[in-house]
């Protein structure tokens, strides 16, 4: 019988084997990338909560969800009648002491032309040694006085802005010490009317021209990435979509416990097309090999501790066993290093195999049966 699939050839041995059913691909040249890949959630680059320096009753809320708001803007608006009556009060107070120390130290300088006078009296031998004694008395008891008004002045004037700053604090403003641009209203947690303490938030701001992509990398990646290195970014809500990051800061240390560090990427969102809380795929590129010898991952295969590959013999139809020197590999291909291989490699049916052991491709026997028939 000549049925092919059950036809019996001799190997190197010598021995009968049957034909092992396989697949096969061709070998060939390609780039491969050393690469890293990674999946997290982006983060926008800055967001804080806005929230009042003092308690009191919500007058105003300015600013809503997605809201744009500028540095300075004016978030809410608390109740400020007492702020009010109290900065009032204290500008009363300033004007008494203001005048108290203004009539003090007239009366200080009446005292010291006073002591002058009766001095230059008592050398000319017209005034005794008492009047200069109870003249001098007067201005030190005047300059004592003027010395305590002008402190009481001090204090009014520090309670008069005091007053003002609490005034000030009922306007409660978003405000931010870097970068001019426009910022947007990610939260609003509270409404007019609300009675609140202080330091409870009242709206939170986020940037998203700009993001930060919070990676771990494991230890035996954590050399390969260098400041500025760009990476990839995929949402995966839009996965047509691919935009750039670079590596912006490198953990100096690994946690012990993980064997992770942490790596940040800055990624430009001047469009305002992403948003916070996008799941997002991370690619890194650590290095490229141009032209070099690539195969599927699948043909890849141990044997006797071994990592090597099934290259066909097209002349004998058997498959041999070559071990290989393995470099960049990713989910679909691997570079292989050593030794030159050219041909066709097994990539199913591998398990089947030896060293040397005969082999049938069935679709090799399909186009041949398919042209065959087409004849």
């Amino acid at each position: 019988k000549n049925n092919t699939s059950d036809k019996k050839v001799a190997g190197r041995s010598g021995a009968k084997q049957v034909l092992v059913a396989v697949e096969a691909a061709n070998v060939f040249k390609g780039d491969m990338h050393d690469e890293g890949i990674y999946s997290r959630s982006i983060e926008p680059k800055s967001k804080f909560m806005v929230a009042p320096k003092t308690s009191g009753r919500i007058k105003k809320v300015n600013f809503n969800i997605g809201d744009t708001i500028k540095n300075g803007d004016i978030v809410a608006e608390l109740d400020d009648e007492e702020a009010t009556l109290a900065v009032e009060q204290a500008e009363a107070a300033l004007e008494i002491a203001r005048a108290n120390y203004n009539e003090s130290g007239e009366l200080l300088e009446i005292s010291r032309r006073e002591l002058e006078r009766v001095k230059t009296m008592r050398k000319q031998k017209v005034a005794s040694e008492v009047e200069v004694e109870n003249a001098s008395a007067d201005f030190k008891t005047r300059s004592a006085k003027h010395l305590v008004n002008k402190s009481s002045l001090r204090q009014a004037e520090a309670a008069l802005s005091q007053a003002k700053l609490k005034l000030a604090y009922t306007k409660v403003d978003a405000s931010w010490s870097y970068g001019v641009n426009d910022r947007f209203v990610a939260e609003r947690l509270l409404d007019e009317g609300a009675m609140i303490t202080a330091n409870t938030p009242i709206i939170s701001v986020i940037d998203i021209t700009n993001f930060t992509v919070v990676i771990d990398v494991v230890e035996r990646d954590y050399f390969k990435i260098k400041q500025d290195m760009e990476a990839e970014i995929i949402p995966t809500a839009l996965p047509d979509k691919v935009y750039h990051a670079k590596v912006k800061r490198i953990a100096p240390m690994l946690d012990e416990v993980s064997r992770q560090a942490r790596i940040e990427l800055n990624l430009d969102n001047s469009s305002n097309e992403l948003k916070p809380g996008l799941f997002i795929t991370a690619k890194i590129i650590y290095g490229t090999h141009t032209n070099t010898t690539v195969v599927p991952i699948e043909a890849l295969v141990i044997r006797n501790d071994h990592e090597g590959v099934f290259v066909i013999d097209e002349a004998k139809k058997v498959a041999n066993f070559v071990p290989v020197k393995s470099g960049y590999k990713n989910s679909i291909q691997v570079e292989i290093v050593s030794p030159e291989i050219k041909g066709r490699v097994v990539t199913l049916g591998q398990h089947l195999l030896e060293d040397g052991m005969a082999v049938r491709i069935p679709s090799d026997e399909e186009k041949a049966n398919g042209s065959e028939a087409k004849k």
